[in-house]
């Protein structure tokens, strides 16, 4: 039995109806034209009624979650949560940006991205996926929008998307070509290039990868010669060991050059110093003698009295 038949208010309650009946003569009297008074209670029949109490019906209304029309057509292969949460302020200044022509590939963007969300606590799903999509230009923006709709549910998901569909397949005689003419850029950073040269080696195929002792010389020459005789000179027994080196070499260097900068500015205001004391002296002196030459003329004028 269901809860419902059992609980006191949908039991039958049987109600008590009376009902009053006039008696009925035979007499032929009662077919005269006259008014009968009105009859007394001769009778009474008791009928007893169930009256079963309705229990009132609550419609039950679905809630759809509102999604601003902006957001879902620019996020159409995304499928979020009933409250999606609010993206970060000035976040755009904050990320990197990924078009397919530029020195990173489609792991190092999405390393960046990962470290991006680490440091600034953004834990949410539907946060982080619209944010990297937000870091995605150009062709890259248009791929992701041709994606089915609602074909995405989690930023892993996205992740292996992305890769699989701008991951550079490159042919294994241009991969060696690359490596053989592997340089620093101008703007790019130890730690930078140190991953580039790693996922160049990487992908070579293993039946065409040189052997580790080969790639821990080939290193040093993507640098300037400088860079490359210091790192030649630590004789590093490991790429790794070396990538490290060549990490503490240009944090050592930056630290250099910034203390040469601290003492340009250090002897610049001794020197602007030392100029401001002799200035001091040249006007001390003229005083001095204006105030002899004062002297002298009111001598004379004492004498001349």
């Amino acid at each position: 039995m269901s809860p419902e038949a059992t609980h006191p208010s949908c039991v039958p309650t049987p109600v008590k109806v009376l009902f009053r009946s006039t008696p009925v003569s035979l007499d032929s009297s009662s077919t005269s034209h006259s008014t009968p008074s009105t009859p007394p209670f001769t009778a009474h029949t008791t009928t007893t009624a169930t009256v079963v109490p309705v229990t009132p019906v609550i419609p039950v209304v679905q809630v759809v979650p509102l999604i601003p029309a902006n957001m879902a057509n620019r996020y159409v292969p995304l499928q979020f949560p009933a409250n999606p949460g609010a993206l970060p302020q000035e976040y755009q200044s904050k990320i990197t940006y990924f078009d397919s022509v530029g020195p990173f590939t489609t792991l190092q963007h999405t390393k960046k991205m990962q470290d991006y969300f680490e440091n600034y606590e953004i834990d949410d799903d539907s946060v982080r996926m619209r944010i990297f999509v937000q870091s995605l230009t150009s062709d890259v923006r248009t791929w992701f929008r041709s994606l089915a709709a609602n074909s995405i549910t989690t930023p892993d998901e996205l992740y292996q998307s992305f890769t699989n569909g701008w991951e550079k397949r490159k042919d294994p005689l241009h991969i060696l070509a690359e490596y053989d003419t592997i340089k620093r850029g101008p703007q790019e950073t130890v730690l930078e290039y140190c991953a580039r040269f790693n996922n160049v080696y990487n992908a070579i195929p293993q039946n065409l990868r040189p052997p580790p002792d080969l790639a821990l010389d080939k290193f040093p020459d993507g640098f300037d010669l400088d860079m490359a005789y210091q790192l030649k000179e630590r004789a590093a027994q490991t790429l790794a060991d070396m990538q490290n080196v060549a990490v503490s070499i240009e944090a050592n260097l930056i630290a250099k050059r910034n203390r040469a900068r601290m003492e340009r500015r250090t002897t610049f205001k001794e020197e602007a110093s030392a100029f401001d004391q002799k200035l001091d002296a040249i006007i001390n002196g003229l005083q001095r003698l204006g105030e002899r030459v004062k002297n002298v003329e009111r001598r004379a004028s004492w004498e001349g009295q």
